[in-house]
């Protein structure tokens, strides 16, 4: 018997597609399925302790990027020897970690992954900050993207969707202001203005955004992809290469590799976010841990 908790976002209407696999996953005789449902943030994480603690084999994070990240940060910080699979089922609006990770869903696929327990190693970011710790799958940045994701959060109050990400986005570049940062990596220095910095363990972000195309969710690294004192306007001529993958050419746009990076505020107003989640912090060091969670693999 595979024990399995979905835990799923309530503010959101299930497909077709997850409702038959909770259905089918309800109705095998060799799964024992619990489903959850939350209704206000960070509720998800806190559920996904409690599965952790119940020693469930695998925990679906049923919802999009923000579920998902919610419940990674439940199932991480725990000291155990028995680390419960973590699955995702997508049902946001974004889902940029599917994505990057090319997952593909087929009911009949994903029911026989979590009967066999099949799963691989992956990669986790990992935020030190203000003597607390966050974990993240995909990217986090800091400068331009937080802020899309803070407006984000107070226009969800009224409007939701893809429209909304699209305004958020809009209302970001009218009334953006370039904080002075430090960077330090591994093998690079750098203090300026930035639009923006994204850490990327995987390299999709923003609605299908490819912010970096040489990302990889298993090769124990973190790809940086900086934009320093870039004008908004080099951001929207460039916004086709992104979509199709293709590094950026301009003096202000790097491409670095790292297995960690500190960023410090110099100067201006910061704002942060990871998979989709805000952070309102500053200050941060970030690393990479190595296979740090076992993702269901279908």
């Amino acid at each position: 018997m595979v024990r399995v908790a979905f835990i799923i976002n309530g503010s959101k209407k299930l497909t077709v597609q997850v409702q038959e696999i909770l259905k089918l996953s309800e109705e095998h005789p060799e799964i024992e399925a619990v489903n959850i449902l939350t209704k206000i943030p960070k509720e998800a994480i806190e559920e996904a302790k409690l599965c952790v603690h119940q020693l469930f084999d695998v925990i679906v994070a049923v919802g999009g990027d923000g579920t998902m990240n919610e419940v990674l940060n439940g199932i991480m910080p725990l000291n155990k020897t028995v680390v419960p699979i973590l699955a995702i089922l997508p049902n946001g609006t974004g889902n940029d970690f599917v994505k990057s990770a090319k997952m593909k869903f087929k009911s009949v696929d994903f029911l026989n992954a979590i009967l066999e327990k099949r799963c691989t190693p992956i990669d986790v970011g990992k935020i030190n900050t203000m003597g607390k710790t966050h974990y993240f799958l995909n990217i986090a940045d800091v400068g331009f993207g937080g802020k899309v994701v803070e407006i984000l959060n107070k226009q969800r109050k009224f409007l939701k969707g893809k429209t909304s990400y699209s305004i958020a986005i809009l209302r970001t570049f009218f009334g953006f202001r370039k904080p002075t940062l430090s960077i330090i990596t591994d093998n690079f220095e750098f203090q300026g203005k930035i639009l923006m910095v994204a850490i990327c363990n995987g390299g999709v972000f923003a609605n299908g955004l490819i912010i970096n195309p040489y990302a990889k969710i298993n090769d124990g690294i973190l790809n940086i992809t900086y934009l320093g004192n870039v004008t908004i306007i080099d951001y929207i001529m460039n916004l086709r290469k992104l979509k199709k993958g293709l590094p950026i050419q301009h003096p202000e746009v790097h491409y670095l590799e790292t297995k960690s990076i500190e960023i410090k505020r110099i100067k201006g107003k910061v704002s942060s976010e990871m998979d989709g989640e805000y952070l309102a912090i500053e200050d941060q060091v970030i690393s990479i841990v190595k296979g740090g969670i076992k993702i269901l693999d279908f």
